[in-house]
């Protein structure tokens, strides 16, 4: 684990340089200009033994400390975690349908890597997992957390820049074209999701069922499943979205984060973590088809 409270002496350093500039790159745990700044308003960076001003100077021979990791202590949530991949940097599970990524709850993927997680023996390592990125509660899949700071940092930037590549599979009510694109904004933001038919079914039920493979190209939320409502393919057993329309409720949703390839932190490894979507997107195909 990372060192605390650990302190750094300047050795060298450019005349007038301010404590903010220089602590993100000399302390591992920071990592950044807007980090140290949040560990200075909270008060946690010390330089000579005083709490530091963003204004501050630092000089050769000064002394800078800081003080815990800015990361808030957690319960944890007993439960089983299907861990996929995991080395010192990173952790990739296989979250349940019906668990939060994180956020202010208990019962959250974070709180469950408590005690499941390795510890990381880098510098910078954080405290706990931390979510690099997020699906909605009742999508089951792959969801990735850091555990230490630069894989934070980095992988939360190729998220944003869309660098990491994302495939769901998903059970939707219609006919889907063979491949295609939806880009209808989502929130007023650009948002883009390609797709794949990989079979439509009819069903006696529902009309028409395809199971699809779906790539958003942005991250918003929601959006995998409000671009197929827009379009007339309601993801099956989503109940938020399916207003008056009859879908299958009590299984829940039939959707899955299934791949994630990404270019590693730390070695620059291309890395490329699949599983296979739940059984039961194929049975209840298999299921409806014979049905019809």
């Amino acid at each position: 684990m990372a060192i605390k409270n650990k302190k750094y002496i300047v050795r060298s350093i450019k005349p007038r340089t301010r404590i903010v500039d220089y602590a993100g790159d000399v302390i591992p745990l920071l990592g950044s200009k807007s980090a140290a700044k949040k560990a200075i308003d909270t008060g946690r960076l010390y330089l000579n033994g005083r709490k530091a001003n963003s204004g501050d100077f630092v000089n050769k021979g000064d002394s800078i400390q800081l003080k815990g990791t800015g990361i808030s202590k957690i319960k944890a949530y007993i439960t089983d975690v299907d861990v996929i991949y995991e080395d010192e940097s990173l952790i990739i599970v296989n979250k349940p349908g019906g668990i939060a990524v994180n956020g202010n709850r208990f019962k959250t993927m974070e709180n469950a890597l408590i005690g499941v997680a390795k510890d990381s023996k880098e510098m910078d390592a954080l405290p706990r997992p931390i979510a690099v990125h997020r699906i909605d509660v009742p999508t089951k899949g792959l969801v990735m957390f850091a555990k230490t700071k630069s894989a934070l940092i980095k992988l939360g930037t190729a998220f944003q820049n869309g660098e990491i590549e994302k495939e769901y599979q998903a059970v939707v009510h219609g006919q889907l074209p063979k491949e295609g694109k939806f880009d209808q904004l989502v929130d007023g933001k650009k948002s883009v999701t390609t797709f794949e038919n990989i079979k439509t079914i009819e069903s006696r039920i529902f009309g028409f069922l395809s199971l699809a493979k779906l790539f958003p190209k942005t991250g918003r939320k929601h959006q995998i499943r409000l671009h197929l409502k827009e379009n007339g393919y309601l993801v099956l057993g989503d109940k938020m979205y399916a207003e008056k329309r009859k879908t299958i409720l009590g299984k829940g949703m039939f959707l899955c984060s299934c791949r994630l390839a990404f270019q590693h932190p730390k070695t620059n490894e291309k890395k490329d973590i699949r599983i296979k979507p739940p059984k039961r997107f194929l049975k209840l195909m298999d299921r409806e088809g014979k049905r019809f």
